[in-house]
């Protein structure tokens, strides 16, 4: 089962503010939409890779909150090391808000840098232990399986096609089977929150290339319990693909608030 990426805009006019703020705040965010335009078209016509950044601390917390609402919610919101940092996607593919430590920024990447650099971490291969616990049925035969495949695929690259899923529902798992797989691929240092018909949420594990997906329903039954080899689940970053919509969901949003601007809508 494949998860449908969804988004929304959130038109927020910025009740809350003053109006020489609101119209210091609207101004602030044309500047950083002509920025953001010009990184996505050099991305698209050279096929170089998405890089921008912006430390939005030097904004104020008024600015900000007008930017962000500009910029909408996308679906993904990964976290890494237990909330130490995290990185939410705006409904603009690829533009990321990112706080690490409380400092926040905006990041324009298919994926931002620091989540790269977890990918990175992790055991090359599945040790399974000698000494099993009594009750296992398919799990050791599982765990083989995958680490044949992990031995065979190349992890290095981000791409839009899963190499290897196998939804842990669908095989005959004992209760001991469950935990004892789950004890030996352990938990990673980053968590996926995917918005949309369901709760579903990626987790990295100890092992690099390899992946838990879950996806529960609103009645909070198990949809998917999959295991994944992929350098990153496809749904999580931005693909290269996404950026010609993005670039223009960047017009769109800098249309609008220079429109309200010069109606006198705003500030």
């Amino acid at each position: 089962m494949q998860f449908e990426r969804k988004s929304r805009i959130s038109n927020w006019t910025g009740p809350d503010l003053d109006r020489q703020t609101e119209r210091r705040a609207a101004l602030k965010s044309l500047e950083l939409l002509k920025e953001l335009e010009a990184a996505y078209e050099k991305a698209i016509t050279t096929g170089e890779p998405l890089h921008w950044i912006f430390d939005t601390g030097v904004l104020g917390a008024d600015v900000c909150r007008f930017l962000y609402n500009s910029l909408g919610t996308g679906e993904v919101r990964i976290t890494l090391y237990d909330g130490q940092a995290t990185a939410t996607e705006s409904d603009i593919p690829g533009l990321w808000l990112l706080n690490v430590g409380g400092q926040e920024s905006l990041v324009a990447a298919l994926l931002p840098l620091c989540v790269e650099k977890v990918l990175e971490q992790g055991r090359e291969t599945i040790d399974i232990p000698e000494d099993k616990p009594e009750g296992l049925f398919a799990s050791e035969p599982l765990l083989k399986e995958v680490a044949s495949v992990l031995a065979k695929t190349d992890i290095t690259k981000m791409t839009t096609d899963v190499p290897y899923q196998v939804d842990m529902v669908r095989q005959p798992l004992t209760p001991a089977d469950k935990s004892f797989l789950l004890t030996v691929i352990g938990r990673g240092n980053l968590s996926v929150e995917l918005l949309g018909f369901a709760d579903s949420r990626i987790f990295s594990t100890k092992v690099k290339g390899l992946w838990r997906s879950v996806i529960i329903n609103t009645a909070g039954k198990v949809l998917l319990d999959s295991l994944v080899v992929a350098k990153i689940p496809p749904e999580v970053p931005a693909a290269p693909e996404d950026l010609p919509d993005a670039l223009n969901k960047i017009r769109s949003v800098h249309d609008w608030i220079e429109n309200d601007l010069n109606r006198g809508a705003l500030g």
